[in-house]
């Protein structure tokens, strides 16, 4: 038997795990868990692998993500920390260069610049097809999801030329990358750019896109499930514990989250206001 028709085939999209003979598709990449699509190679890189189911997470993550207040620091460590961070972006930007300039090179050389060919998820190029069967193994210790990565932002770099894609960096891009097209790429990077997003509000923007692009279903409404929403949510930011945590927070937001939590304020309210009509207009 042919050594090549032994192989198992590739997967076709990054980070996945085909079967023996099998495939996954885009839209089987789409509908992955959130968790998933979280675990971004250049993310996992800074962060490390996910916490073992039970274990107690690392408190200063916990305390992150939960918006926990800028710690105090003395001089010295206010020393560390700057040049932490400065060592840090030096990282970033080295691995972002190199992810960069490594899926130029896959796109010109393994797929002649045709962008087409690189981000088909059924080519057939042998030469990807090997790479991506020897990938995270010891003679190319390079994951899957990497390799895709780097020739999928490769790809819509030559496609999209506006300017709010192309002044993001490579980590920011991948985690674009689940939408379903360029449309959606421009638009979403424009997002990203004009609000300058963290990574982390980066993916909280792509999951609302993503949802507003789902199929519109049948929801059950009732009057107890009405009442039982809006006094949950009523709840959840009603009280004088909730607002004086606002007011502590308040000094440490940026001007694009202090405006980002304003506009959804204003959307609330919006679609409260809709509802309350509709109500009244069936009396």
């Amino acid at each position: 038997m042919n050594p090549r028709q032994q192989a198992p085939k590739a997967c076709a999209l990054p980070g996945c795990a085909t079967p023996r003979g099998g495939r996954k598709t885009t839209e089987e990449f789409h509908s992955t868990t959130d968790e998933t699509r979280r675990s971004g190679t250049l993310a996992v890189m800074a962060t490390g692998t996910a916490t073992a189911k039970g274990k107690a997470r690392p408190a200063a993550l916990v305390r992150a993500q939960h918006g926990a207040a800028a710690a105090s620091l003395s001089k010295a460590e206010r020393g560390v920390l700057d040049e932490a961070l400065r060592r840090g972006a030096d990282l970033a930007d080295e691995m972002h260069s190199k992810v960069s300039a490594y899926g130029r090179w896959l796109l010109d050389s393994v797929f002649g610049g045709d962008t087409t060919a690189a981000l088909d998820d059924k080519s057939k190029n042998e030469v990807w097809a090997e790479l991506v069967r020897r990938a995270g193994g010891p003679s190319f210790p390079v994951s899957r999801r990497l390799l895709y990565v780097a020739v999928k932002i490769a790809a819509y770099d030559k496609r999209i030329t506006d300017a709010a894609w192309r002044g993001l960096d490579a980590g920011r891009k991948e985690i674009l990358l689940v939408l379903p097209g360029e449309t959606e790429l421009r638009r979403a990077a424009q997002q990203v750019t004009r609000y300058n997003l963290s990574q982390a509000k980066t993916r909280e923007l792509v999951t609302g896109m993503l949802s507003d692009g789902t199929k519109t279903r049948q929801v059950r409404v009732t009057a107890p499930g009405i009442v039982g929403r809006v006094k949950k949510l009523r709840e959840s930011i009603d009280g004088p514990s909730f607002l004086r945590r606002v007011g502590e927070i308040r000094a440490e937001l940026e001007p694009p989250e202090r405006r980002a939590i304003i506009e959804e304020i204003d959307h609330l309210r919006e679609a409260l206001s809709a509802v309350a009509r509709e109500l009244r207009g069936r009396r």
